[in-house]
């Protein structure tokens, strides 16, 4: 094989590494990973976010004096119709069962409790729910029986009061709808709540808070703690009445005057908590030195020297009328009044009602906003994962790490397990929908933390012909001068070899002509 040859091949093999080996290493090296996002299937749970959904509780049904073999059946109709007759955004319904002591007994030592329907004869028609169960009574006579209305009692009682919760968040209503925005805080499974005490003077005061917190506060927190966990401080600050004096010339306020009167900097900087919400009990009484005779706005009664206003996504201020003496004790029995008050109103404060006097039962209430809120936070992971899937569309320089892609399939799997909950009727107890709210919880976390991911970021800025401006600096002479000289290795031609005449110059070439002429290249000699 002759030279050039041996030349050309080398150029080509040349090229072919800078061409399949080097560029596509370049590439795969400067290359921004994207995972690939379940970008359609995202889609279709963001098109139609509950179509897999059908929430279904189940209702045991009872009576005390009368046995009817078919209530349950007859009911179930009647509810039936009922939700059938508005159009539902979130399929949901109630399954009536007969009752069973025996298996009610067993769940019950387990911690799993379930709607109950007592039907108890009576002079008069009319409903009742219990404080502290989920037991609804609905009360009947004779002639209700005799007319054959008890079945449609039963379900009005059930669709429209004992479920009113999920009877105006699920049909016809919009569940994201909160009705009390502008008084409740955003909904966060953990919440932090300041609990201070505040005196316009300096001088010393105790206060019996730990009595208080452990025999009426920790079991309130235990009851709501499914569905908000609360982390608790305390503190005493002096010369501090959150100039609630300004207020002392007015006769009567509202609480819209003390929301714009009060002064909350002070608390607000002293306070510091890693949860997302906070939620403050402030106890103000007035200086003795600057208000000797206490608040004149504060109307007071026997039994009661303070008032206590709602200050909207806050907290609560309890405002006393008179000042204390020094070296006071603040009783037990004071601070159980006011704990009671400010649970009542920490119901509007975690939006779970508009009106504490609206208020059909606590533990029914708590148990219909498990539902809401699990079903709320479905829809906020989902909305966030289809805000992910628009932001990666919008920016195709942005990377799409592999955890990102993990915590997307994690949230897609704790939700197919949410719908299994949701939809067994089963499993509709306490524990369940406990867990089920758990789950959602976990479900919105992970797709913030998917959304937020800082990895997804960095590379951004960093657009492609920022790369092509850095690189080809070094890949353009490379490139020009690899390849232009295996052009010039192609054009070149193998010269044939000359002979030995074809070297001869044009002098020698005519020295041979006259040696020729005179026979002497033949070897003839010459005679004289």
């Amino acid at each position: 094989m002759s030279t050039l040859n041996i030349r050309k091949w080398a150029g080509v093999i040349f090229v072919l590494v800078y061409v399949i080996v080097g560029i596509p290493l370049w590439y795969k090296l400067t290359n921004i990973y994207r995972a690939p996002l379940p970008r359609e299937y995202i889609k279709t749970l963001h098109d139609k976010k509950f179509h897999d959904v059908h929430v279904t509780i189940p209702v045991y049904i009872r009576s005390d004096v009368y046995k009817f073999p078919d209530i349950h059946e007859a009911a179930q109709v009647q509810v039936n119709h009922l939700l059938n007759s508005k159009e539902q955004n979130v399929q949901w319904s109630l399954e009536i069962l007969c009752y069973n002591e025996t298996f009610i007994e067993l769940e019950k030592e387990q911690g799993r409790e379930y709607h109950i329907v007592t039907l108890q004869l009576d002079e008069f028609v009319g409903y009742n729910a219990a404080y502290d169960s989920k037991n609804t009574v609905v009360y009947f006579d004779d002639p209700t029986v005799a007319r054959n209305d008890l079945p449609f009692f039963v379900a009005q009682t059930l669709v429209e009061h004992t479920f009113n919760v999920e009877w105006t968040y699920l049909s016809s209503g919009d569940l994201m709808d909160s009705r009390n925005d502008s008084v409740a805080i955003n909904y966060t499974p953990n919440v932090h709540l300041s609990i201070n005490l505040l005196k316009g003077d300096g001088s010393p005061v105790d206060w019996e808070i730990q009595e208080t917190l452990t025999t009426y506060f920790t079991p309130f927190r235990k009851f709501l703690s499914p569905l908000v966990n609360f982390t608790v401080d305390t503190s005493v600050v002096y010369f501090n009445d959150l100039n609630l004096h300004s207020l002392n010339e007015s006769k009567e306020i509202e609480w819209t005057d003390v929301s714009h009167a009060i002064d909350l900097s002070e608390l607000s900087s002293m306070n510091y908590f890693s949860e997302d919400s906070a939620l403050n009990l402030a106890i103000v009484f007035p200086s003795k030195e600057t208000n000797p005779n206490g608040f004149s706005f504060i109307k007071t009664t026997e039994d009661k020297t303070w008032d206590s206003f709602i200050v909207p996504q806050w907290g609560v201020l309890v405002v006393n009328k008179m000042p204390l003496e020094a070296n006071s004790v603040i009783s037990k029995n004071y601070l159980d009044a006011v704990f009671y008050k400010f649970a009542n109103d920490l119901f509007e404060l975690l939006g779970l009602t508009t009106d504490m006097n609206g208020l059909f039962s606590p533990v029914i209430t708590v148990d219909s906003f498990k539902r809401i809120r699990t079903l709320q936070n479905m829809n906020k992971s989902i909305e966030t994962l289809w805000s992910l899937i628009k932001l990666t569309e919008q920016f195709q320089q942005m990377a799409i790490p592999k955890e990102v892609l993990e915590k997307v399939k994690k949230v897609l799997d704790i939700r197919l397990q949410i719908v299994e909950i949701l939809n067994n009727p089963s499993r509709g107890d306490d524990l369940s929908w406990d867990k089920a709210l758990t789950l959602s919880n976990k479900m919105v976390q992970n797709s913030e933390e998917a959304f937020f991911d800082g990895q997804m970021l960095k590379q951004n800025f960093f657009p492609q012909e920022h790369k092509l401006a850095v690189y080809m600096p070094l890949m353009g002479p490379i490139t020009i001068v690899l390849f232009s000289g295996v052009v010039a290795l192609f054009k070149e031609t193998e010269e044939t070899p000359k002979t030995e005449k074809d070297n001869v110059t044009s002098d020698e070439k005519k020295e041979i002509e006259e040696t020729e002429k005179v026979g002497a290249i033949e070897g003839v000699d010459e005679v004289n």
